[in-house]
């Protein structure tokens, strides 16, 4: 943990000891240069949260501390059916126009790609004898492959968009589907997703599509060596590419209380893995986005030896299935 802003860069023992004024220098005290205090950066306080299929969402989204433009990330998390649900961070390239526009763009497009449909395939209409149109077949349920097609073709449809605007505009996608107590998870880029458990083992996570995560993925680098690493900007995969491509992983059944963890570079560029999952595997969900956003804000804004410091556009989104206990109870209310 960083230590407080304001400590005096002079420890006590060294006021002591290293400094002994004559009594004519004592008046002057008071006019040593000292270095002023460095006050914390504004605390959060507040969150964005939903129901959402068999579990809990809250998130947070905050621009950089250490700059004037806009908030480039895009955060949502909304229900595309019964027990199912979507949720999405996406990170707009800092430096390319339209950084902001390109986040926003996937998100418009996959909410309006599901506010459009239902849990059914529609029944097909037929026209007979000439002018007589009929329904005809039974509704089915949409499937698991269905889904997946949406949500694919979805992403395909926004890359084409942003290649079609000419203007450079990319960002990263992390997507997780829920589908009752299963997730799975699409990404695009270095936005990571993590699936914790409440005793803090990490159940899944996304590879980050750049060259520092291939290093570490190969274990040619270790967290500490990437966090630091000057290539650690650089991303290989991004929506408004041509050569873009989503990595679908695997159906991953959550426990009860597991935590689903989607986040910018801002969070993860700022702590390491093993304090994030301390402050997000267990106890008050919100309290733990919390945490962890002013902590990744603390270190942006205040520099500290030996410890990960970047500042950038922060966004944490963290999902938990809830105990069916606690799930009867909130259908009864």
């Amino acid at each position: 943990m960083p230590s407080d802003a304001g400590q005096s860069p002079l420890e006590p023992s060294q006021e002591v000891t290293d400094f002994n004024p004559r009594l004519a220098d004592t008046v002057e005290m008071d006019a040593l240069p000292l270095q002023p205090e460095k006050p914390d950066p504004p605390k959060l306080t507040e969150v964005s949260q939903t129901q959402l299929g068999n579990g809990e969402a809250v998130w947070v989204s905050i621009k950089s501390p250490a700059k004037p433009t806009e908030n480039e990330d895009s955060v949502t998390a909304f229900s595309i059916g019964s027990q199912r649900g979507l949720l999405v961070v996406a990170d707009g390239l800092g430096g390319h126009r339209g950084g902001k526009a390109a986040s926003q763009s996937v998100m418009r497009g996959l909410q309006k790609a599901f506010s459009d449909s239902d849990d059914f395939h529609e029944q097909t209409e037929i026209t007979i004898s000439g002018s007589l149109k009929v329904l005809v077949g039974m509704p089915t349920a949409l499937t698991d492959t269905d889904y997946r097609s949406m949500i694919l073709d979805q992403i395909e449809t926004t890359n084409r968009r942003l290649l079609s605007g000419r203007t450079g505009a990319a960002t990263t996608l992390a997507l997780v589907e829920i589908a009752g107590n299963r997730i799975r998870t699409y990404h695009v880029g270095d936005s990571p997703i993590l699936v914790i458990s409440q005793r803090g083992q990490i159940k899944h996570e996304t590879i980050a599509h750049s060259p520092v995560g291939y290093a570490v993925e190969a274990g040619l680098l270790s967290e500490k060596e990437a966090i630091s690493h000057e290539d650690r900007h650089l991303v290989s995969n991004v929506v408004g590419a041509k050569d873009m491509s989503v990595e679908l992983g695997p159906w991953v059944n959550l426990a009860a209380r597991d935590t689903v963890l989607l986040a910018s570079d801002g969070l993860f560029d700022n702590l390491l893995s093993v304090e994030i999952v301390n402050r997000i595997r267990s106890g008050s969900l919100r309290k733990g986005v919390l945490e962890l956003a002013n902590l990744a804000l603390k270190r942006m804004s205040d520099p500290q030896p030996k410890l990960p410091s970047k500042p950038d556009d922060l966004t944490i989104l963290a999902y938990r299935r809830l105990p069916p206990r606690k799930l009867k109870k909130r259908e009864e209310s």
